[in-house]
């Protein structure tokens, strides 16, 4: 895994799950990257407002409890149009908002994810 660390890239975490965030958040920190997690999409909007431009990815889950992850997306990008994306998910049915993921050409990872997984899609991303 060691071509996989990163360079102290900013990584916004949105995912309501405790348990995956956590897992998420100090797999990235102890792979060299600078994580802020948020537990819902209004979180990270007002995380995002305070520090525009900071971030280079939004590592989040489709389905928050206050709105989808695609539309969180379109806001923040809105505000920084340099903004990369991750989508995950552990629903695979309409929830998952699959045809719009794969229309718009987004990396997605669906859930349970291992570390390797996730690093990997993290450094193929951040590399574009």
């Amino acid at each position: 895994l060691k071509n996989l660390k990163g360079g102290g890239e900013r990584i916004l975490l949105v995912e309501d799950s405790d348990g995956v965030r956590e897992f998420a958040k100090m797999a990235l920190a102890e792979n060299g990257y600078h994580v802020t997690p948020a537990a819902n999409a209004e979180e990270a909007l007002s995380l995002f407002r305070k520090k525009p431009g900071r971030f280079k990815l939004l590592l989040c889950d489709v389905v928050l409890p206050d709105q989808s992850g695609l539309d969180l997306y379109e806001q923040l990008k809105a505000r920084d149009p340099k903004l990369k994306i991750l989508l995950t998910s552990g629903y695979s049915d309409s929830k998952s908002q699959w045809p719009a993921i794969q229309q718009k050409g987004f990396e997605y990872l669906q859930k349970p994810y291992s570390l390797a997984q996730l690093l990997s899609a993290v450094k193929k991303i951040l590399a574009h």
